[in-house]
């Protein structure tokens, strides 16, 4: 690996006199004062890093009103304010859900604050009423023990979420009257703008929470003025929209998405090799739940009300810390860990058990590192198609020493990674330091700057490396006669070695081109007997065997009537749209097509959903649908989409048919697949498993057109058809 270049960044806490200073951006015309940002109040993490780290990015990369920039993990949007108000198109994804409501309100500047204003006192007066008649004046504090008084609590499962007092009881009362008071308003405009004053007064001024390396519970206040400090933040919001009203900024766009699976926004808002420029504070490998900065307001507002929905949120955040690691996970699986990364978790484990700590989190530790940084390569892997040729990326990263004080370099190691996923290592950026009584070192923060060269010209090499490793997989084990043929995924280093050939960047990519994209070299068909044919399944954790099957060609009929549907595709879309299975997705969403071929009320639950199915292992379904007809029975409907050239996967079919045995036992399984016949020529299929394999249940062949190109005689023979 190459040596860092070290640039020092001009922040208060690190005063050296050979500190190299990147200038603040002038602000323009119509754009508030760089120095001064007030929006960041509205609501934050304490964890977030500063604002002005990310105008000096700005300016570094050279952004202006033609740029578009993203924060894959934006939190509570400090990147996305600081991008509007410089005047550049911000981008947003974040997977914590009370965080991404946060960055959507930050960014949404449209609201009129007089009526913000007039409407929040309305609903203060009616809260501050209801708690009169309950003998409770807001505004005279409590200072002796509550009694007489019935008051309000959470639902037992979800107060069970909360750290114990980290709100005093009437304090919750009277968040709970007003926040009753303030949903009759919860269709308005500016009901977000309220809920998010809310969320700020009861982390920082009504709640009892505490911030230091984790969160925890300070003092605890017998009482507050629960309406008038809301009022208060209120207040700051309403002056703050105030400053920008009648100037012109971007819009920005938020979603609530899992980093580590972004490549299925193309098409669905996010157009390919559209951004200029990342900057973005991912979490660190350590042990704060990063979970419990946002679990007060979360839990009280309601984002979060059972045990099951802080385990979903979980499963969809980067694994950083040992609370957030479940049985399943398998980050790890889809990219190749590092040797490095391999011998830090090595040396983790063996410290952990020459000083014999054997809690269940404690022997989490090595695994925790090993998810984390799997789970970054994945999300760089992921980024890839979102990004420019040349765009610029900064992210800010901390050394951690947390696990039982064995040195984890997180900038240098995230830099090592990207280059092994295609990206260019441009200097580390030394942030800030700060000493570590544990280890007595200096820990350092640090924005890892890197450049995406975009994609090399080399898929037929790829592709012919790909073969070659496959073939020497299959005639390393395979016997005469043979109708199964087990191998584990390190045969593919083995078969590199053997080959004298440089490993693929991404292994995974290997197994999963030949299981759900190409057929088989010709030297592998020819062993499969007539009427079968070789396919590959998992076969348990990091193991898979080819297997004979009867041969099931699913693939357009030629002679197959089409049935013309006015195309619902919107032209943003249409112009980016490639011959892949992103673009089927996206056709198929916009236009009802799956609602149109099943006959049910469809809704896209998820896409590109990763899991593991026992006995099977891991596997990926592009898209999942949930469907109701019209007795109200309820169908999982799992979606595999291809393009043009591309092969619909018996595999695939069978792999959505056990997740949805295992995840959804309660619901009917209609599995589909869809592929580019040509240009806006869609063929659909219903897939069934019988005796014989996976056969074809249903098919038919949709044209997107123009709804001019419709004419009477056809909309007659439609209504006349039989089926």
């Amino acid at each position: 690996m190459k040596s860092l270049e070290q640039t020092v960044l001009p922040f208060p806490a690190v005063a050296e006199p050979e500190i190299i200073s990147i200038p603040e951006i002038n602000g323009k015309a119509n754009k508030l004062d760089s120095q001064d940002r007030p929006f960041h109040e509205w609501y934050r993490f304490v964890l977030s890093f500063p604002p002005h780290l990310v105008r000096q990015y700005i300016q570094d990369f050279g952004l202006d009103e033609k740029s578009t920039l993203l924060d894959p993990f934006c939190g509570t949007g400090t990147t996305l304010v600081e991008a509007k108000l410089n005047g550049i198109h911000a981008i947003g994804l974040e997977a914590n859900p009370f965080a991404y409501i946060a960055s959507s309100v930050k960014t949404d500047w449209s609201i009129d604050p007089d009526i913000l204003l007039v409407r929040a006192h309305d609903i203060a007066e009616a809260a501050s009423k209801i708690l009169q008649t309950q003998g409770i004046d807001d505004n005279q504090i409590l200072q002796d023990e509550i009694k007489n008084l019935t008051l309000r609590t959470l639902n037992p499962d979800a107060a069970k979420l909360l750290l114990t007092d980290s709100i005093s009881s009437l304090p919750l009362h009277k968040t709970l009257v007003l926040l009753d008071c303030l949903r009759e308003f919860a269709n308005e405009p500016f009901y977000r703008h309220a809920e998010l004053a809310l969320a700020n007064a009861l982390v920082f001024k009504i709640g009892n929470l505490r911030f230091g390396p984790e969160v925890g519970v300070g003092v605890k206040k017998q009482d507050a003025p629960v309406i008038a400090i809301w009022l208060s933040e209120v207040g700051k919001i309403a002056n703050d929209l105030r400053r920008v009203a009648g100037k012109s900024y971007p819009e920005c766009q938020v979603y609530n998405a899992d980093a580590r699976a972004v490549s299925h926004l193309q098409f669905n808002g996010i157009a390919p090799h559209s951004i200029d420029a990342v900057i973005t504070s991912p979490p660190y490998p350590n042990e704060k739940d990063y979970t419990r900065t946002t679990r007060l307001e979360s839990v009280i507002l309601g984002y979060i009300k059972t045990k099951q929905d802080l385990r979903e949120l979980k499963k969809r955040l980067v694994r950083s810390n040992t609370r957030g690691v479940y049985k399943d996970d398998d980050d790890d699986e889809w990219v190749e860990t590092p040797a490095e990364i391999r011998q830090i978790v090595d040396s983790i484990e063996t410290r952990r058990i020459a000083l014999g700590k054997n809690s269940g989190f404690e022997k989490l530790y090595g695994r925790v590192t090993s998810l984390y940084f799997a789970a970054m390569a994945r999300h760089l892997i992921e980024l890839r198609p979102l990004l420019k040729p040349g765009a610029r990326l900064a992210y800010v990263v901390g050394d951690q020493a947390s696990y039982l004080r064995v040195m984890i370099r997180t900038g240098r190691l995230l830099a090592e990674i990207a280059e092994t996923v295609g990206y260019e290592l441009v200097r580390t950026d030394l942030f800030r330091t700060r000493f570590a009584t544990a280890t007595k070192e200096q820990l350092r923060e640090e924005v890892v700057i890197l450049r995406w060269r975009g994609e090399k010209n080399d898929m037929a090499e790829e592709k012919n490396r790909y073969t070659r490793l496959i073939e020497s997989i299959f005639f390393t084990h395979y016997q005469e006669g043979a109708t199964e043929v087990e191998f584990e995924r390190s045969d593919i280093n083995r078969a590199a070695d053997k080959l004298k050939m440089d490993l693929p960047k991404n292994l995974g990519d290997v197994l999963y081109s030949f299981r759900y994209r190409t057929q088989l070299p010709d030297s592998i068909i020819t062993k499969a007997p007539s009427g079968f044919e070789w396919v590959i399944r998992a076969a348990g954790r990091s193991r898979y065997k080819f297997v004979l099957v009867i041969q099931s060609a699913i693939a357009p009929s030629d002679n197959l009537v089409e049935t013309k549907i006015p195309d619902a595709t919107p032209g943003i879309i249409v112009k980016y749209a490639l011959n892949d299975e992103q673009a089927v997705l996206a056709k198929l969403r916009y236009n009802r097509l799956v609602d149109i071929f099943t006959r049910l009320a469809c809704y896209s639950l998820q896409n590109h959903l990763r899991t593991t199915v026992p006995g099977m292992g891991q596997v990926e379904t592009d898209e999942l649908y949930i469907g109701i007809d019209k007795r109200g029975a309820q169908y999982v409907l799992p979606i595999q989409a291809k393009g043009g050239t591309d092969r619909i996967g018996i595999v695939q079919v069978e792999q959505d048919i056990a997740m949805c045995a295992a995840k959804f036992p309660n619901l009917v399984c209609r599995p589909i697949a869809a592929q580019f016949m040509e240009e806006n020529l869609i063929a659909l299929f219903e897939l069934e498993q019988t005796d014989e394999g996976i056969k074809v249940a249903a098919e038919k062949h949709y044209k997107l057109v123009h709804p001019d190109e419709l004419t009477t005689e056809e909309l007659e023979k439609y209504r006349t058809r039989s089926v």
